[in-house]
C-alpha cells in the first residue's frame, strides 16, 4: 500500500477521496513503525487479517441451541447417528459418508477455495520471503526509472545490482555466449517480478493481498 500513489494520495488528503473507506480500515500507512501501525490499542492487523477460529472437531450436540450459526458456510459436517446400530456398523456408514463428502486431498489448501472469516482474507497463498524479494526488486526498478535517461541501467543490471537470480550472477571466467544467456535470465526474471508486484499494488487499492491478476 505504501507503493501505491492513489492510497498515498489519499492518506496526504487525511483520508479523503475515492479510497475513503479503506483508509478507515487501514489508516496512514506512511509511517515507518510497522508494529505500531499493526497492533497498538487498535489491533489493527487482528482486526483486519484475523480468521474467526470455527475448528470444532468432533463434539455432540444435546440440544437445538448447540447449532452454531457459521456452520452453514463452514466446512461442517453434522449428521444424525441412530445409536441402536452396532459399532461396526456405524465405522462402516461413516467411512462410506467420509468417501462421498470428504473429498479434500493432503496439503496446503488454495485462499481462492478455502471459506474465509476475515475483514481482508488472503488473495492467494504466498510466501513472506517471495514478497520481500518482489518489493526489492520493484524498488530498484522504481529508483533506475527516476534517474536521467542516460543514466539509467539495463534490466540485468538492474538485477545484479540487488543478486537478484544467483546462479546469473557474473563470474571470473564466463565466455560472451554465458554472459549474454546470464543477462538474459536475469533481465526476465526483474521484468517477471515488477509485472507482478505492479499488479499487487494497484491491487491494494481493492483492497486484495496479494494479488497479482490483472
Amino acid at each position: 500500500m505504501r507503493r501505491n500513489e492513489k492510497y498515498l494520495a489519499c492518506c496526504t488528503k487525511g483520508g479523503l477521496g475515492p479510497l475513503a473507506s479503506l483508509y478507515a480500515d487501514f489508516g496512514d500507512v506512511r509511517n515507518d513503525d510497522f508494529r505500531a501501525w499493526w497492533g497498538g490499542g487498535l489491533q489493527r492487523g487482528a482486526h483486519l487479517f484475523a480468521e474467526e477460529r470455527i475448528e470444532q472437531g468432533l463434539r455432540e450436540l444435546e440440544r437445538q441451541s448447540d447449532w452454531l450459526p457459521q456452520w452453514p458456510n463452514a466446512e461442517v459436517l453434522v449428521v444424525a447417528v441412530d445409536m441402536h446400530y452396532g459399532r461396526r456398523k456405524l465405522q462402516q456408514l461413516f467411512a462410506k459418508l467420509l468417501q462421498t463428502q470428504h473429498t479434500g486431498k493432503r496439503g496446503r489448501k488454495s485462499m481462492r477455495t478455502a471459506e474465509s472469516t476475515a475483514r481482508y482474507p488472503l488473495f492467494r497463498n504466498v510466501s513472506q520471503h517471495n514478497l520481500r524479494e518482489m518489493l526489492g526488486a520493484y524498488d530498484a526498478w522504481k529508483a533506475n526509472e527516476v534517474l536521467p535517461k542516460d543514466q539509467r541501467r539495463p534490466m540485468w543490471a538492474i538485477g545484479q545490482s540487488i543478486k537478484l537470480v544467483v546462479s546469473a550472477m557474473p563470474e571470473k571466467g564466463d565466455t560472451k555466449y554465458i554472459t549474454t544467456n546470464k543477462r538474459s535470465v536475469m533481465s526476465v526474471a526483474l521484468s517477471r517480478y515488477v509485472r507482478n508486484a505492479k499488479l499487487i499494488i494497484a491491487n491494494t487499492a481493492l483492497g486484495q493481498f496479494p494479488n497479482s491478476d490483472l
